[in-house]
């Protein structure tokens, strides 16, 4: 099965935000990158713990139709190199502000599964990051 052939189970977003990132920032750009995106089933939303509280989140996942699923910051701290070594490019952005080196392509490849790959890159629009990430083995036959 090629990557433009396949029908995806499931494709991870990952999502890092700023504090002043409204629901329509967010689902703008998930919406665009899912576009691009392989055929898939579902897709849910991997983000920082520490947002688990923010509003315009939620908002921007009910709207999607997303499941949303808050990761431990202490493995996603513990996994950054991981998450480098499978195609996540460190920001200084998101390290100063966060103290990660990647949240959008470390939260997607997380929730993504072990093995998993970038299907898509890092992207930035309006305050918002965002990344795919999908299971290896649905990607080659």
């Amino acid at each position: 099965m090629e990557l433009g052939q396949a029908v995806l189970s499931e494709i991870a977003i990952g999502i890092g935000c700023s504090s002043s990132a409204t629901a329509d920032d967010i689902q703008a750009l998930a919406e665009d990158m899912l576009r691009a995106a392989p055929p898939h089933r579902r897709a849910k939303i991997f983000t920082l713990a520490r947002k688990a509280e923010y509003a315009p989140l939620h908002e921007a996942a009910a709207r999607l139709g997303c499941e949303i699923i808050f990761l431990g910051e202490a493995e996603l701290s513990r996994r950054q190199p991981e998450f480098a070594s499978r195609g996540a490019e460190p920001s200084a952005t998101a390290c100063k502000k966060t103290g990660f080196a990647s949240v959008a392509e470390a939260a997607a490849l997380m929730g993504a599964g072990p093995g998993a790959v970038l299907i898509a890159a890092r992207r930035a629009a309006r305050n918002v990051t965002c990344a795919l990430a999908a299971p290896a083995h649905e990607l080659t036959s």
